[in-house]
């Protein structure tokens, strides 16, 4: 029996497209330009490479911390340099605390459109000889999609997307834990009205940024401890398009320390690199194959 691991590598092998790439090029397409220029400023201004650089999917979810570290001040400098000065002839719309607002539309639209995306994913493939699944083994998948539900015969096999999927609550984002920094707002008699609603917009904005994209992967793992517990009763661990990249490091240091054996299969030397990092000084027997 066998246990699989799949990642976003795996869709890919079977050319479904689901990079970041292939995302931004469906909000664009549902009239989202706007969001897509604005996140990728975000990503180019405050993550650990620019937009043009993520190439795995891991990468991406690694950028989304960004929405942990907004600063306060320029969200707070921003609002303003787009409201009207003149209190007299300002008005709801033209607000600071409404301009500042509009970020709460950017981070409701991109998780709410990413649902949208992925159960328009068109899953259909050309099954090949890497992937086989047959009654008794078990699968987890990383992949918000249902690329082995719509190609294969699942009777008797365990599927399992420790992420979520279509027509579920999906899980997106990062491991850092939320800490947005937030402005102490004093409301009193001598308190600037603009400016209290203004912060206090500000405050809402980073709280919700910070917890849209916290995975909380330690609860996940916890939660789905049963699932991992199983592997030694397979023959072996199969880990397909896996990245093992910093967001999915946990869940492989619990694989490894359940499997007596792994075939590993990766598309980018980079996955495999990752992989040997975590595995460390472990003495299981590893077989890799060069997708």
């Amino acid at each position: 029996m066998t246990f699989y691991v799949l990642g976003n590598g795996f869709d890919l092998h079977y050319g479904i497209p689901t990079k970041y790439c292939h995302f931004k090029n469906y909000l664009m397409a549902n009239g989202y330009r706007e969001i897509v220029d604005k996140v990728d400023d975000l990503f180019d201004r405050y993550g650990h490479c620019t937009s043009k650089e993520i190439k795995e999917w891991s990468t991406f979810e690694d950028m989304l911390v960004v929405f942990n570290n907004l600063d306060p001040d320029e969200l707070y400098d921003e609002a303003f340099d787009n409201a009207e000065t003149d209190d007299d002839r300002a008005g709801y719309w033209d607000s600071p605390s409404w301009n500042a607002n509009y970020y709460n539309e950017y981070i409701k639209v991109l998780r709410d459109e990413f649902d949208n995306w992925i159960s328009e994913i068109n899953t259909d493939i050309i099954p090949d000889r890497y992937f086989n699944p047959v009654p008794g083994d078990a699968v987890l998948t990383f992949n918000y999609t249902t690329t082995v539900e719509d190609n294969f015969d699942t009777r008797g096999i365990q599927i399992t997307h420790i992420h979520g999927t279509k027509n579920q609550e999906i899980v997106l984002g990062h491991n850092e834990p939320p800490n947005p920094n937030l402005y102490n707002v004093i409301e009193d008699e001598d308190s600037d009205y603009r400016d209290t609603t203004t912060r206090n917009a500000i405050n809402d904005i980073l709280t919700q940024a910070s917890q849209n994209y916290y995975k909380d992967s330690v609860r996940i793992l916890s939660r789905n401890r049963c699932i991992f517990s199983q592997i030694p009763r397979f023959n072996k661990v199969v880990i397909m398009g896996l990245s093992c990249g910093l967001q999915d490091e946990i869940y492989v240091e619990e694989i490894i320390k359940h499997a007596s054996a792994i075939d590993f299969y990766y598309y980018d030397d980079d996955a495999k690199e990752n992989f040997d990092n975590i595995l460390g000084t472990s003495i299981i027997e590893v077989r890799y194959y060069k997708w």
